[in-house]
This record gives structure tokens, sequence and C-alpha cells, in this order.
């Protein structure tokens, strides 16, 4: 450790950790960046200071250096044996990581890992490999595992195992999700091919059995279907395919709507997945070592909106709302029918690949990751600590899966994209609002950040407010990098326009606004700025304003404010004081992460009016923080046709809202329940 400083100076809030390394053992695999790489930076969103080291180079400076080493699939040997024995003697923590079965040696047969076999290695040598990667596991403290299945196993051999997933990056995440906005634009221009394509996004020749599950059924459905081809990859230096398709007769007549792809680095991963259709993800069912296997496949095709069929092995059954977020299959006859289904219905792929994205958005983040990894290495430090991460870690396992975000079906009337990238999107909703609705998308447009996304939903209109914002739209499209106008099929409601607008957004942060209120120039740049990493909202302070300009507080009023008009969001952020009441206006940054995690918006037309204050209640019992900005950035306008007045704050509507929300919430005690109009 560096003497010159302690480490609860240099991090008070882990006074025991606050240096990780992270040891890779096979540096040649993408598995070194989903379990070192990631993990890392994840460990120093968390606080901790964070290092990647090949295990051959680690030194002893390294091991003085660091307070906790992880080792990732690190094969025991001399070195080893030495790194851990200077480790022990330093008191520096070791963790072993793993992302397969690779340390239950009897598991080294080629009927359980047909890799053996297909990639020219033998049963003895693998052993071999499973009992010195034992060695080391043998020789930590504590393991990480990324599926519940592989920590059972790791639960025999190490009593503490803390369940770390793969995860994604922010660098994957915003090119996956350039190709759902490239097929959106070629859907609403009717240009590109019209063929289907099905991938197979195996990274190594090793999962030939895996293939065998689903081949029968693919074979079948590329005769059926002659627009549809099957995706495979291949070396691209040796041009030797990853599937040993002679292995596989019933495709010997269909080369012809075989598509080979070069291997690419996984930084280049999601432009293969934003190619596919439908992506694949076949295994042997009830084989333990493909059953302790991670969901990465499914993760990787969703963030670029590529429906997914997979085999029901735990981990994926956990995951995939069968259906819903993707197809779960076992039989050759639930290969063809899910196949076929998604082939022939393009609309339910495009909302069952939209809806995965949104289910994986969340427990697969960075910030999601950042938490887990916080705990797991605060209970390292002693009893008391231990103790309160795990209660914590325990109540957080306990809480019931969120539903996915309701999404009213909707029509494009317009779409502009530029295909840049832009940090945040303004999302106006609005229902009547032609008076008012032209200064809002003026506010939006006078915004200080010079890349930036719009989205209108409109929810039903009869007031000709739709061919307004069109041909504003149609006069602005150079100030903007993505322009959208949305009208929900049927009137859905605020909560769901709300979610209209989420999901069509495509940056981190989306700002809500609804039509009637306005922006001020530097609400979106200097509200982005406070959105630091793990910030599910922000809110600035709101100044309310009538036809008669700001509304001055009355005298009784201003005793302890420090504003002389009124104001919305004046309260600094804190879960608690959600208890008896909403102060945090709609108007605020979200990021699009919690509003997933949350499950959206709530949809109710019955109940319409606490939508945000919902979310904010459900962001607080998920833990995820909001930050209050204190600047006025914003102008609410108060006017007898808001819908705060003719309808939230009705007596009959109120009532309902107000048990609406309270059902849901059970642990907030309102101090207003009584209607109170804002004139």
């Amino acid at each position: 450790m560096d003497p010159a400083s302690s480490p609860e100076e240099d991090n008070p809030a882990f006074p025991g950790i606050r240096r990780i390394l992270f040891i890779a053992g096979e540096t040649s695999i993408p598995g070194t960046t989903y379990r070192c790489y990631r993990n890392a930076e994840a460990s120093r969103h968390a606080g901790f200071d964070a290092r990647v080291q090949d295990c051959a180079a680690v030194s002893y400076d390294d091991i003085c250096w660091a307070d906790v080493m992880v080792l990732w699939r690190v094969e025991y040997s001399g070195h080893v044996s030495t790194m851990l024995d200077l480790a022990r003697q330093e008191g520096v923590k070791t963790i072993f990581d793993a992302d397969d079965i690779v340390f239950v040696p009897r598991y080294a047969r080629i009927d359980l890992i047909d890799g053996i076999r297909s990639i020219g290695t033998t049963e003895e040598r693998t052993e071999h490999f499973f009992t010195d990667i034992r060695r080391t596991l043998l020789r930590c403290d504590q393991g990480f595992a990324t599926t519940p299945e592989l920590a059972h196993a790791m639960h025999e051999l190490r009593p503490v195992v803390h369940l770390l997933p793969n995860t994604y990056d922010r660098l994957t995440h915003r090119r996956s999700r350039l190709h759902p906005r490239m097929r959106e634009e070629l859907h609403l221009s009717a240009a590109g091919d019209q063929l289907i394509r099905i991938g197979y996004a195996t990274g190594t020749r090793t999962h030939q059995r895996d293939f065998a599950v689903a081949s029968p059924s693919l074979a079948h459905v590329l005769r059926m279907r002659p627009d549809v081809r099957l995706v495979l990859f291949r070396d691209p230096e040796g041009q030797s395919s990853l599937l040993a398709l002679e292995e596989f007769p019933e495709f010997q007549e269909l080369t012809h709507q075989i598509e080979w792809r070069d291997t690419v680095p996984l930084s280049d991963l999601p432009d293969e997945f934003g190619r596919l259709d439908i992506s694949i993800a076949p295994l042997e069912v009830g084989n333990v070592f493909c059953e302790a296997k991670s969901e990465i496949k499914f993760l990787e095709a969703s963030l670029a909106e590529s429906a997914s069929i997979v085999s029901p092995t735990g981990p994926f059954k956990r995951l995939v709302r069968h259906a819903e977020t993707g197809f779960l299959a076992s039989t050759p006859d639930e290969w063809t029918a899910a196949l076929l289904t998604l082939i022939d219905n393009p609309d339910l792929r495009r909302r069952m690949a939209r809806a995965a994205y949104h289910d994986v958005l969340w427990p697969f983040s960075p910030e999601a990751q950042t938490r887990r990894i916080k705990l797991a290495f605060s209970s390292l430090q002693d009893d008391e600590e231990a103790a309160e991460t795990s209660e914590l870690l325990l109540a957080r396992e306990r809480q019931e899966r969120r539903p996915l975000p309701v999404i009213p079906e909707s029509e494009t009337l317009f779409h502009h994209d530029a295909f840049g990238e832009a940090d945040v999107t303004v999302v106006i909703t609005s229902y009547n609002y032609s008076d008012y609705i032209l200064d809002a998308l003026n506010s939006v447009s006078a915004q200080s950040l010079s890349q930036l996304d719009l989205i209108v939903v409109d929810d039903g209109s009869t007031d000709g407010s739709v061919d307004l914002v069109r041909l504003w739209m149609e006069r602005n499209t150079t100030r903007f990098n993505r322009l959208i106008l949305k009208r929900s099929v049927r009137n859905a409601g605020l909560g769901g326009a709300r979610n209209i607008g989420m999901d069509a957004a495509e940056t981190d942060c989306v700002m809500q606004l609804d039509a009637d209120n306005l922006l001020r120039p530097d609400a979106c740049e200097t509200l982005h700025a406070s959105m630091t990493f793990g910030i599910a909202y922000a809110y600035p302070i709101i100044q309310c304003f009538n036809e008669n300009g700001p509304i001055p507080l009355a005298p009784q009023e201003t005793l302890g404010s420090t504003h002389s008009f009124a104001v919305l969001g004046d309260l600094p952020f804190h879960p608690l004081a959600l208890v008896s009441g909403n102060r945090v206006d709609a108007m605020a940054m979200v990021a699009k992460w919690a509003w997933a995690a949350a499950g959206g918006y709530y949809v109710s037309r019955e109940a319409m009016g606490w939508e945000d204050f919902d979310l904010w209640c459900t962001l607080a019992e998920l833990g995820l923080p909001g930050r209050q900005v204190p600047a006025i950035l914003a102008d609410y306008r108060q006017h007898g046709h808001s819908m705060t007045n003719t309808s939230t704050e009705r007596a009959a509507h109120k009532a309902r809202v107000v048990e609406y929300v309270k059902a849901r919430h059970p642990w907030i005690n309102l101090t207003a329940e009584a209607p109170v109009q804002r004139l």
C-alpha cells in the first residue's frame, strides 16, 4: 500500500477496502472483458480504485497495492501459489471468479462438454485444467459467479459466493441502439431487402450438440421460407467455420440460404446482432454444464432488438418472459413454431424485441452491477458491515420482479433521424393543447444543447394541434438529431403517452415536458450535467405563471421561502419526503434504465394524474436516487384547462387516484388527500 495515505483518508466509506486488483487467467477470450474490465469499471463507480492485470504479469508490488484480488479463471501454478501466499501474508482478500463450471474435474467428459471433442482436446487435458482451476478456488476466500447454478456448484467449495451476472457497458449499449434506429428508418421508408435473418452467434467451435437442439427445425423452416437466411460465423483468417456444418446433413441442400459472416472483436459484436431479425441460443437442457451458462446471448441480442428464441435452461427461464420478451423452446415442434411465429409476424417480432430490450436494460446495466459490486466488497470488512450489507442484499432479492412497461399502440406521423448521438431526448406529451404547444416546442428548440432529440406524443387530440406540430417539425429538422411525432391509436392517458415517448427515446436521459409548460434555455444542459452515474432522475425548481406572468406568493407564504414567486420542486431530494406527498413535478429528467427498472409509468385512465409520483415512489423502493438541481430551469403554466384542475384535483377522481397509489405503495401517508385547484 502507498505509505503516504491511509484507506480512511482515501475512501472513508470503505475504511478497510479501497483497492481491487482483477487478475485475468485467460486474456485472449471475451470473458476478460465481461469479468475483469467491466467489473473493474463497476468497482470504480462504486468508489474503489481498480486495475486489471494479466495473471502472468502480477508482481509483488501489485499484491501489496491491492486490498482485494479477484482471480478470474486462474489456473493454479507455482506463480499462482506464490501470489496467494503473498496475499495472505499482506492481508489481501482473495475472490475466485468463474463464468463456467470449470472447477469440477468430474464434469470434464465429452458427454457433458462437447467442446472437448470439437476443438480437438482430450478429457484428460480438460480434467487437468479443471483440477488446477479448482485448486485456485480452494485457496481463495470467497467466490463470484455469473448464475445461481454456477454459484450453487461453487458453494460446495466456498461458503460465500456473490452473484455477479455478465453485463453490458455504455459503448456496447450505444452501438447496439444504432441498429434499431436504422431498421426503423428502413421500415418507415419501405427500403432495404426483405430477407429475414436468423443468427447463431457462437464465438467458438464448442457448441455442436447445442446447435443440434435446433438444427432440424431450422432446416425445416428454411425449406418452408425461401426468404429466410441462416447467419453463421467463420474465422476471418483461415475461413474455417465455427460450426462444423458437415455434421448436419439436413443443410446440404440449403447452402444457398446460409449467410457466412466473419467473426469480429467483442466491441463490434453489436453490429452483428443488429443485422439479425431473430437470434437463437440453443443449449442442451439438463446438461449441468449448459444449465450454468449465463444469459449473455439473450442480453446482447436484446440490446440490439433482435428477437430471441432460447432453450429453457435455468438462467433463461428466469429471465425470458415466454411469448412476451422471447420464446423458450425445448422440442423440435416448439422450435419450429417459435421460428415461424417470429418470421411471419414482423410486428410481433418488433414488439417482443422491444420488450426484451426494456427487460434487460436495468438488471444487466453498469448501474445495477455497481450496486452488486459495492455490497460484495463492503461485506469483506467486518462482522457488522457483513451483516448490514447482507440484510440489504437479501431484501433486494425478495423484491418482486417489476412488470414490463405498458406501451400503448401508436403510429408515427413524422420521423427524422440524422443518426448522430444526442445525450438528451425531450418528450412532450399533448392532448388538445393547440393554444400552448408551439410555445413548448420553441422552448425546446431554444435549448443550449446543440445535439438534441425531440419526441412529441399526441394522445388523440381533436383540436388541430397535431397538424401544428407536424408543420413545426417539417420546418425544424435541421435543429434536431432525431425528431419524431407519434400519436396513440387510442387515447391512452398520461401514463400511456409518457411510456410511448420513453419507449421511442434512444438516449440515456429523457426530459419530460407537458405541452402547456416551458423549458428555460439551459434546462436540459444543466439537468444532464447533474445526472451523474447512478442518478435515476433530476428535477429543477419550476416557477409558476399564468396569463398575468409569474404568480406572486401570498404574504403568509413568503415566510421561510427564498422565492418571491410560486415555485415547485424547491425541496432537496430525500426519498422519505415522498411519504407525505409528492415533492417532485413531472417536469424532470429521467434515466431510461431507471424508467425500465420501475416498469414504466403506470397506465390507468381511472387514476390519471399521479403517474410521476408513483414513479418516484417505485424508484425509492428500488433504492435509486434522485437529485434536485436548485435552479429555476422551467416554467409551469397554471390555467383552468390543465389536467390538474380538470381531472386530478376533482374530488371523486382524486379519491380514486389516492386509493390506487396507496395500494401500490402502502408506506405513503399523505397529508393532503383533499383536492386543491391550481389557479
